[in-house]
């Protein structure tokens, strides 16, 4: 079939270009008619109602029809960028040639956008909980599974190594990491085991904070574990942690569905846990220093960052990923990352970047949040 635009994202983008151009025009024209219209020396009623009638049914029309070929060219634009996220194998594809195409919008919009055309596409039922290796407590690890075994401890939630699972949702799952580190006494004040072997987890919306209940069968074999194998990278002798608690309450009050934790920002992820505003930066609109991180860790600020969605010009950061920021040498100039997939993964668990490699075609947004003292 000749002129498949999907098969090449130049073609895509040009056609992008094409429609946002002739948006511009549109607007121009419904502009330059309605001050011609306007200069006109025709006098009387009939001219007054030709007035009112252009202005309340024909403009609208013309800005309507531009409005959408602007809309269009950016959808355009976009389906481009996710399209060589999810095939460039050469990294030749540039962050800021979409940064600029797509101006007015921070990366999160892109995510977010992703998010929702994911969600709604007519073609994939909603993920079950078969999709992520069925239930938990149905599994050979989790035979005999006992909340109560559950560390929940300040102390377990400090020290634990967190494996991610199936679900995207490292935005959410870095968070909790740094919260880890930086207040794991408010990580488990706010993980509660009920009576009946339920847990009750304070989660924030909008700074409010939201009970939200978990049961054991509610958690998935696939899902979020703490890692105790070391470089290993075994399932089977993961246990459930507070992690893995989390992520299901996460679900449950995002939810109900799975798809509702895949992909979000590095801010949302914080704001979520701690029920503090966190800032958000992207490439767009500035990025803070090496000096910037450190002072914020130093008030036990928890932070998180994004990798390039196309594709992050170091070979060892997975791209459209959230790390944690673990710390940050002000007189190298070098940040250690955590990786939520743990050790033993296909990426390494600790990464450290030189600070003059870290942006650009590396991390594309940060989240810092607010000290410990703010939260909740």
């Amino acid at each position: 079939m000749g002129g498949f635009l999907g098969a090449d994202t130049d073609q895509l983008i040009g056609a992008g270009e094409t429609m946002e151009q002739r948006g511009v025009r549109l607007e121009e024209i419904g502009e330059a008619l309605s001050a011609a219209i306007a200069r006109a020396s025709w006098t009387g009623p009939d001219r007054d109602r030709f007035c009112e009638s252009f202005e309340a049914s024909v403009l609208p029309l013309i800005r309507e029809a531009s409005v959408r070929l602007g809309t269009g060219a950016r959808a355009l634009y976009r389906h481009a960028a996710q399209q060589d996220l999810a095939s460039s194998a050469d990294g030749s594809i540039d962050s800021a040639r979409y940064a600029e195409l797509l101006e007015g919008e921070s990366w999160s919009d892109i995510i977010n956008w992703a998010q929702d055309a994911w969600e709604k596409t007519p073609f994939d039922d909603p993920m079950t909980i078969d999709d992520l290796g069925g239930r938990y407590v149905d599994s050979p690890e989790g035979a005999g599974f006992d909340p109560a075994d559950v560390d929940l401890s300040a102390e377990a939630i400090g020290s634990q190594v967190m494996r991610q699972g199936t679900l995207g949702d490292c935005w959410f799952l870095a968070g909790l990491m740094a919260a880890a580190q930086s207040d794991p006494e408010f990580l488990a004040r706010n993980i509660t085991l009920r009576e009946d072997g339920t847990w009750d987890v304070t989660l924030y919306e909008d700074g409010e904070p939201v009970t939200v209940t978990v049961s054991p069968d509610e958690l998935v074999r696939d899902g979020a574990r703490v890692d105790n194998d070391g470089s290993g990278n075994f399932w089977d002798d993961d246990e459930i942690g507070y992690m893995s608690i989390y992520e299901q309450a996460a679900i449950n009050h995002l939810g109900p569905d799975y798809e509702s934790v895949i992909a979000d920002t590095p801010q949302a992820g914080l704001e979520l846990i701690t029920g503090a505003g966190a800032n958000g930066s992207d490439i767009l609109g500035g990025q803070p220093s090496a000096e910037d991180l450190h002072r914020a860790l130093e008030t036990g600020a928890p932070i998180t960052v994004m990798t390039d969605p196309i594709m992050p010009f170091r070979g060892d950061l997975a791209s459209a990923h959230v790390y944690q920021v673990q710390s940050v040498d002000p007189e190298t100039e070098e940040v250690v990352l955590v990786n939520p997939w743990g050790d033993g993964a296909g990426k390494p668990h600790l990464v450290t970047v030189p600070m003059d490699f870290f942006y650009g075609n590396n991390i594309v947004m940060t989240g810092v949040g607010a000290p410990p003292e703010d939260w909740g």
